[in-house]
């Protein structure tokens, strides 16, 4: 169908509403299928929070932050530097500069479809408002993302604070800083601060760091994240912010008692919600509320004409599971054999911590919810060589695998993990066993070979020890 104007008016076959990376996969998949593709977003600047102030940009800084570790501690393998000193300033513009050629590749990309800004909101079940221009649709995707959650912490407001997208743009860094949350934002960027000379306290509210992981990730992560300087404080309940002579001061209570931290800054690292509000969804007969925008295993909406995709679903806020989400949207709105988005294999997620944190397919904490019965087993980088000789002892692998031997997980804290993770994403994805990895090349020294040592002791278990494997 050709795009036509009448009267402000215009009809494609497929409107997407946003253009972040979710959008833009449905856009160019429905392109793909030969479809007509609008795409409508908001006033503010194109190419999505991945590239403008998530993924991208936070990835450049942790990286001029590792170097400043490396340096510092390159003494203790026998290489003698000066002092070393934080330009944050010419961290910040380099940061500018990358995010710049990213996002006028994909703004680029963006444009090339018929692009709409201005107040999006629905006017009906087949039609969007956006600003002054009437846009029906065949079929409609929405993928208007997330946005920075600020829960109502008493007196945090009055006291001001900053969040994520602060802190990736701030060219002077304050001398002390509180973090609240424990998640894979409050950590990476816990440490690029304290990497940086910031004084760093985290307060989590669970009991360990990266909270929706088995315990022994955060646990792990925290020991990590101690070396480094930072306090780190779990099982907490905010209680209230107030500003005095001492800094800003958040008052919690831990362990059955109330205390107080103050700092310079304190940086709400909380997590996202879903972006819902003021689209007009009631007018369109779309189910959501403030866990997302409701979606069925196919990604339909309440309204069988509309589908969404990406963090506005509230399921998994993950880059590449949007664009897989997207691109999976945009199939099914047009297919008779729409099929269902695999999150245990697409849900593979890192964290750019030091150690990194990678996992792929299903965590013990999922295997006990779901009752799936498993046996697990852990190998540490403190026993690789090639993790001794470059001085990456820190973290552990663990495999989980079904009692047919089918490798149901793996979870992986330490140094690259988020690289070595793909290779359990390929024995995820081709429903590889326990054997398969012992018989597949490892080089030596490599941290890669890692994976083989849980896969050798689960089978030996398995084929031995009926006793071994967790029945939920």
């Amino acid at each position: 169908m050709r795009n036509t104007r009448c009267m402000g008016s215009y009809d494609f076959d497929l409107c997407v509403v946003g253009a972040g990376s979710a959008g833009y996969a449905a856009a160019t998949t429905a392109r793909g299928l030969g479809k007509s593709v609008a795409l409508a977003d908001g006033e503010g600047p194109l190419a999505g929070l991945c590239i403008l102030r998530g993924c991208m940009p936070s990835k450049t800084l942790l990286r001029s932050a590792e170097i400043a570790h490396l340096v510092r501690t390159a003494p203790e393998l026998g290489v003698r530097v000066g002092e070393v000193r934080y330009d944050v300033p010419h961290i910040v513009r380099r940061k500018r500069r990358i995010i710049a050629d990213f996002a006028a590749d994909r703004v680029d990309g963006i444009r090339s479809f018929p692009l709409f800004q201005g107040r999006v909101r629905f006017t009906g079940r087949d039609t969007l408002a956006v600003g002054e221009h009437e846009i029906r649709a065949r079929r409609f995707v929405i993928a208007t993302g997330s946005v920075i959650n600020i829960p109502p912490i008493p007196g945090l407001a009055e006291a001001g604070y900053i969040t994520s997208d602060d802190v990736l743009d701030m060219e002077e860094l304050p001398s002390s800083i509180v973090v609240l949350g424990g998640g894979a934002v409050a950590a990476e960027l816990a440490q690029y601060l304290a990497r940086l000379g910031c004084r760093t306290t985290i307060l989590q509210r669970s009991a360990t760091l990266l909270s929706g992981e088995d315990p022994d990730v955060g646990t792990a992560l925290r020991e990590a994240l101690t070396q480094d300087g930072i306090r780190v404080v779990t099982e907490t309940a905010l209680l209230g912010v107030t500003r005095d002579a001492k800094g800003k001061c958040v008052r919690f209570r831990h362990a059955g008692r109330e205390e107080e931290v103050c700092a310079d800054e304190i940086f709400v690292a909380l997590g996202r919600r879903p972006n819902v509000d003021g689209f007009g969804f009631e007018a369109a007969g779309i189910a959501y509320d403030a866990g997302g925008v409701r979606v069925d295993p196919y990604l339909r909406t309440t309204n069988p004409v509309i589908y969404a995709a990406g963090d506005v679903t509230g399921v998994v806020e993950l880059v590449h599971v949007a664009v897989y989400g997207g691109a999976q949207a945009a199939r099914n709105a047009f297919s008779e054999n729409p099929q269902p988005l695999n999150y245990d294999l697409f849900g593979a997620r890192a964290v750019f911590t030091d150690p990194q944190v990678g996992v792929a397919g299903l965590s013990e904490k999922q295997c006990r919810e779901r009752g799936i019965a498993y046996v697990s087993a852990r190998y540490p980088f403190a026993e690789l060589g090639k993790a001794i000789t470059a001085g990456l002892t820190q973290g552990f692998v663990k495999m989980l695998a079904a009692p047919d031997a089918r490798i149901l997980g793996v979870t992986i804290v330490g140094a690259e993990a988020a690289d070595l993770i793909h290779e359990a994403i390929a024995l995820l994805y081709f429903k590889a066993r326990t054997h398969d990895v012992m018989e597949m090349p490892h080089l030596h020294p490599t941290l890669a070979e890692i994976m083989t040592y849980p896969a050798e002791e689960l089978c030996e278990r398995l084929e031995h020890e009926a006793h071994a494997v967790v029945t939920p």
